[in-house]
């Protein structure tokens, strides 16, 4: 005996559309949070003065950094022999390091927070390219730094301000902060790395589900239970 077609079951199309497909979002908070850090290390490295502190020569001052020869580059330093051509130039070329970290490490940020569906963007936000570069840019930034470091501890021995004077060179608190970006890009780095991702065949399915899923939104809410129970046709000898 078959049910006459009568109005759609309460719920039916709730139970039809609650089974929600899984979605794999490509935000990452994870890897995101270092590499807010990361700029923002980046950034206030550039703002601070302090990159190397000087002890023991003829230069006046005891702290130099990039600020000094970006710019107007005061002459006094190099009267003073605070500074150097080759030293103008190592300084300028960490500044230029820095802005590139600053650009990669916040292409990382973007790519991480708002997790584009491109195939190439994809790529690189799942292999932490930027987040690479950055860590690649920090370490260069910190190996200028130590050849500036020596530049300017062989002008102040030969230039001292006491005979016997004991002179050093060390590194200030820009040069820690670039440090710590570039620690904060690998941890960004690693939490990219680690994560697990569905593989080509496994979102293909997912697209087609969800493609299946939308196309039968489109038909009327009682579509298939009243197609359910239609009789047979009658019977003819």
């Amino acid at each position: 005996m078959y049910a006459p077609p009568g109005p759609a079951l309460p719920g039916a199309r709730r139970r039809r559309g609650g089974t929600a497909l899984p979605k794999q979002p490509e935000r990452s908070l994870a890897s995101a949070l270092p590499g807010a850090l990361s700029i923002t290390a980046l950034c206030t490295a550039l703002a601070e003065p302090a990159w190397l502190r000087v002890h023991g020569g003829t230069c006046p001052r005891q702290e130099l950094g990039v600020a000094d020869v970006l710019g107007y580059i005061d002459e006094q330093l190099i009267k003073d022999y605070c500074i150097n051509s080759q030293t103008i130039l190592l300084l300028r070329v960490i500044a230029a390091f820095c802005f590139l970290g600053i650009l990669c490490s916040l292409t990382a940020f973007l790519l991480d927070v708002f997790g584009p569906k491109h195939p190439a963007l994809k790529i690189t936000r799942r292999y932490a390219f930027a987040h690479i570069l950055t860590v690649l840019q920090c370490a260069t930034v910190i190996g200028f730094c130590y050849w500036a470091s020596e530049l300017i501890l062989s002008l102040q021995q030969q230039h001292k301000k006491y005979h016997g004077s004991l002179i050093y060179v060390t590194f200030a608190i820009s040069f820690y902060l670039v440090a710590g970006a570039g620690g904060a890009s690998i941890l960004a780095t690693a939490a990219s790395l680690l994560r697990h991702y569905p593989t080509e065949e496994e979102e293909q399915a997912l697209e087609l589900l969800s493609e299946m899923e939308e196309s039968s939104e489109t038909f009327p809410a009682d579509y298939d239970i009243a197609n359910q129970f239609q009789p047979p046709p009658a019977y003819t000898p």
